[in-house]
């Protein structure tokens, strides 16, 4: 078996298995498996593969053609140029998220503050915080998330990418931790990139998602804005510093009520900001 056999067969099964990108899959688990890069299989089409690694190969490529995420099968994802190690007790962090990030950093630029505070709440793997320590070196992040097992992969990815001393972990929900510790305002940015999928929206979702990603980072409740709408409704103000803000990443057809749910707390200045594909997916308010 050469190395193109192996991706000609392997594309040809989950191809089958009506996986989205068969052939960049294939190549990505094959590169994976010889620890090499998917340039270097492309210009050894013709290598024999050794059949311990053939083995190794087609277990993967039948956990894929299973529909298990990629990026679980890998144990890794990148985002915002870091590498952050992820399995199914957390959701996979999202290329829409990485804009989140983007936008959320040339706002904390504007406050010309080098000792930022920001939280993130519903942390996951802890994407967007480690994200932002690594962006702002005078940063400390505290991220929240309700489930423990999420926060134990935070926590290794903090420790990992060098972060875990700007970088707290605390659990609970929504951001009772920080009301609990902080009795005045401090934060400079609460972020919230919470679950927003809807009950009718949910058997439509791809295998991946439905059957391999933790629903408690996904399920909205009817109308996808249960967890968001809660969140809306605590103390932010109370933790948030002048100029402070909230951002918020909400689901395709949302923003509107989102936004309508910020004003009826009292936040004037609301904006909505489009994603790159052009779907309005991040809602800013100021305090």
């Amino acid at each position: 078996m050469t190395v193109g056999e192996a991706l000609s067969w392997a594309a040809k099964k989950l191809l089958e298995a009506e996986v989205p990108e068969p052939q960049a899959d294939a190549e990505w688990l094959l590169a994976h498996t010889l620890k090499t890069s998917r340039t270097a299989l492309r210009l050894n089409r013709d290598k024999a593969l050794p059949d311990e690694q053939w083995h190794a190969y087609e277990q993967l490529i039948s956990k894929r053609a299973e529909r298990v995420p990629l990026a679980y099968i890998i144990g890794e994802q990148p985002f915002c140029g870091l590498v952050l190690k992820v399995d199914e007790r957390v959701m996979i962090p999202r290329q829409e998220t990485e804009q989140l990030v983007e936008f959320l950093s040339e706002r904390l630029k504007q406050l010309n503050d080098e000792h930022l505070m920001l939280a993130d709440i519903g942390t996951g793997s802890g994407a967007i915080a480690l994200a932002l320590a690594a962006k702002f070196e005078g940063a400390t992040v505290f991220g929240v998330d309700i489930s423990a097992e999420a926060l134990e992969v935070a926590e290794d990815n903090a420790k990992r990418l060098g972060l875990a001393k700007r970088c707290v972990f605390l659990h609970g929900d929504l951001t009772e931790p920080l009301e609990a510790i902080f009795a005045s305002p401090v934060f400079n940015a609460i972020v919230a990139n919470l679950p927003y999928v809807a009950d009718s929206e949910w058997e439509k979702l791809e295998p991946e998602v439905r059957c391999h990603e933790p629903e408690i980072a996904l399920k909205g409740g009817s109308d996808g804005l249960s967890v968001i709408s809660r969140f809306i409704q605590r103390p932010l103000k109370k933790l948030l510093v002048p100029r402070g803000f909230v951002a918020l990443e909400v689901g395709a057809g949302q923003a509107l009520k989102v936004q309508n749910l910020l004003r009826h707390q009292g936040w004037r200045q609301v904006t909505v900001v489009k994603d790159f594909a052009g779907v309005e997916r991040f809602v800013f308010a100021q305090r």
